[in-house]
């Protein structure tokens, strides 16, 4: 929940759609299969003769040959990464599935070319460069590709998008709020979130001694991304996401601090949390502004959060609806998984689970 709210907090004049999180290697969705194929051939057959024996389908195909020929086929690439790195992409395979079964039950498609130019409508908000996105952002702090960013990210949002479109609808009084929610007055405060425990008492009156006081509990106690800033975060305004907050916020004085502000369960935070708020100014209305000249923009922004806010609500009810069963696990080789469950499955004993013969990373 204080997660949530501090993430609202964050001025911004759009909303992305876009998420960071959940990223997949999209390559995994094809390697899905198990089936038997030839697994060397002699070294003077020819290849166009191996290739004629190969199965015709897509599992067969070849990826590479060794001793000119002897092929390596989709299917042993495919086992090699679902075997090493499978249970690390497993949920975001069945996440993806999860919503192409609903967008198709609804005629939903997504192209290519509006791909494309969604991709390019965020780096136009980014202000980035193609190549600095690419290179600069997903390489480098995300070590991620375009083409995964396309198909698990943009494609998955945009079906999203369409599925949740018709019910979103911005009022009137959405508008009127909006507005004064980020033109009216403002409250400045820092933030110290704390587990409501049997130390929440004695750290709030150590914030209350005086600066020093505060700074120690902020910088030291806080939230991990409150503690470098000593709990800064962008000001409090009309209409927060949260009653008591704004309350409390707007009746502090300069240089005062809170009373304990007790949050709902948040299991983000690791439960129950508690805040307490610093005053340190207040700001006046912007009276620059005019509601009219700022309708079209607040519409934009209102309607995005509200989609934002859908989509995240439908993908936790679409997964509890498909109620999946995930099999592979971090501990867990594919070969295994097969020779526990497939006996299961067929009505006979189950045999103990063998150690893994090999890691992550080896052969």
């Amino acid at each position: 929940m204080v997660r949530n709210i501090l993430q609202k907090l964050r001025p911004s004049h759009s909303v992305m759609m876009t998420g960071f999180a959940m990223l997949a290697v999209g390559v995994m969705a094809y390697f899905v299969g198990r089936a038997s194929t030839a697994r060397a051939q002699t070294r003077t057959q020819p290849i166009a003769d191996l290739q004629s024996r190969q199965n015709p389908g897509y599992d067969g195909r070849v990826v590479a040959y060794i001793h000119e020929n002897i092929p390596i086929t989709r299917e042993e690439l495919g086992e090699f990464l679902i075997n090493r790195f499978g249970a690390e992409y497993v949920e975001t395979v069945v996440n993806r599935r999860i919503v192409e079964l609903a967008c198709k039950s609804r005629g939903i498609q997504v192209t290519d070319q509006l791909i494309d130019l969604q991709l390019s409508q965020d780096l136009e908000k980014m202000k980035l460069s193609l190549h600095d996105f690419e290179n600069l952002f997903l390489k480098k702090k995300y070590n991620k590709t375009l083409s995964m960013w396309k198909e698990d990210v943009i494609r998955r949002n945009l079906m999203l998008a369409q599925l949740v479109g018709p019910d979103i609808k911005v009022t009137e009084e959405d508008l009127r709020k909006g507005f004064e929610g980020r033109y009216g007055e403002k409250v400045e405060c820092r933030w110290i979130v704390l587990p409501d425990d049997k130390h929440k008492n004695q750290q709030w009156e150590k914030a209350r001694e005086g600066e020093a006081g505060f700074n120690a509990i902020a910088t030291t106690y806080n939230l991990p991304q409150l503690c470098p800033t000593g709990g800064k975060a962008p000001p409090i305004h009309k209409h927060f996401g949260n009653a008591d907050i704004e309350r409390i916020a707007f009746n502090l004085k300069v240089g005062d601090v809170s009373p304990l502000i007790g949050m709902p369960p948040d299991p983000a935070a690791g439960g129950k949390t508690v805040v307490i708020l610093k005053c340190d100014k207040h700001i006046p209305r912007d009276f620059t502004k005019r509601f009219e000249d700022e309708r079209a923009l607040l519409y934009e922004e209102i309607k995005n959060l509200k989609l934002a806010v859908r989509i995240d609500e439908v993908q936790r009810e679409l997964r509890k609806q498909a109620n999946p069963n995930i099999l592979l696990r971090n501990e867990t080789r594919q070969d295994d998984l097969e020779r526990r469950v497939v006996p299961e499955i067929r009505g006979q004993s189950v045999p103990a689970p063998t150690a893994p013969t090999s890691n992550k990373f080896g052969g």
